[in-house]
């Protein structure tokens, strides 16, 4: 049974059923959890959102005084590094998200922090298991999201030299220092955030303000139109379950932008057919096998009897086969 809760949080790292993605990542591809849960100071992260760019993994040790110290210095090499198309990421593996929560107050940590409560991300990323015997350790997600190593005990080395071979989506040199937040949300895939403020940006009386938003909005333009027509391709190809994720992650992560009108008819067609309802009733399930896995304290033969649901009830589906594959 203990299985059956490691694969389901395994399911969570590979981002398999998570709508921010129209397709599961090719079995190879290093994958963040999607899990909002599993992330304090910030929504989740995908590998994918951040093409181009580089991600430093900091997987930290919360017992440790010597890396307690280290803290103001990681995180003063983050600001310095604010220009730069390099992202830290802290990493906390087998504590309690209480726990976790608590140290990340206490030592005013800003960066973005993942709970690993079951160890699975520093397993997938090759790590040995952090403890008191084994600290700073570190990887490096390059721009085509693979993992590399880098020396844990110096974080502003290994964020410099991340940064060497990544580059910004959206080049901005010259841009207006107001509209730098927007721009950051923009080009790290936050794009729901950023929509009210581009929005305003757009209607500036300064030019220089409305040309440097013109450039986030047409960025943004192309992004929600290569995952349309990508939808438009699924549909081509009678696969309607895919059509539907890809307009709903449209839909969902561009709220607030002007989106082709094909978006909301698509959605709404789609969901009058009987395959799909069966499809999102599923994923439902699953969530909720998800949840009960969640926080330390989850019930084996629960999760097994909801996993066991999802096969009978809803045969053919996504959420099935990803339960049949949790079950082995």
């Amino acid at each position: 049974m203990t299985s059956i809760r490691h694969s389901i949080c395994c399911a969570i790292i590979l981002s398999i059923v998570t709508t921010a993605s129209g397709e599961a990542p090719a079995e190879s591809e290093f994958q963040l959890p999607q899990n909002p849960r599993a992330w304090i100071n910030g929504a989740p992260i995908s590998v994918e959102a951040m093409r181009g760019k580089a991600i430093v993994l900091y997987f930290f040790e919360e017992g440790c005084p010597r890396c307690r110290e280290k803290w103001p210095g990681i995180l003063a090499a983050v600001q310095q590094n604010q220009s730069n198309p390099v992202m830290l990421i802290a990493v906390n593996s087998g504590s309690e998200p209480a726990q976790v929560a608590s140290y990340v107050r206490q030592n005013r940590i800003s960066v973005p922090v993942i709970i690993d409560y079951d160890r699975s991300l520093e397993t997938q990323a090759g790590v040995n298991k952090v403890s008191l015997q084994n600290i700073y350790q570190a990887r490096i997600i390059d721009p085509d999201g693979e993992l590399q190593r880098t020396n844990g005990g110096d974080i502003p080395a290994a964020l410099a030299t991340a940064a060497e071979s990544a580059s910004w989506n959206v080049d901005p040199t010259g841009m207006p220092p107001n509209i730098i937040p927007t721009w950051r949300q923009i080009e790290f895939g936050d794009y729901r955030s950023a929509a009210k403020s581009l929005m305003r940006f757009g209607r500036d009386r300064k030019p220089e303000v409305r040309s440097a938003a013109e450039k986030l909005q047409a960025y943004v333009d192309e992004k929600i139109q290569s995952i349309v027509t990508e939808a438009e391709s699924a549909t081509g190809a009678s696969d309607d379950w895919k059509a539907y994720q890809l307009y709903s992650e449209v839909a969902q992560r561009f709220a607030g932008y002007q989106l082709p009108e094909s978006v909301d008819t698509e959605l709404e067609k789609l969901k009058q057919d009987e395959s799909i309802q069966n499809e999102i009733a599923g994923m439902k399930r699953w969530q909720l096998a998800l949840k009960l896995s969640q926080g330390g304290r989850a019930n084996p033969a629960k999760i097994a009897a909801v996993m066991d649901k999802i096969i009978d009830k809803y045969p053919g589906t996504e959420a099935a086969g990803l339960a049949e594959a949790a079950k082995q």
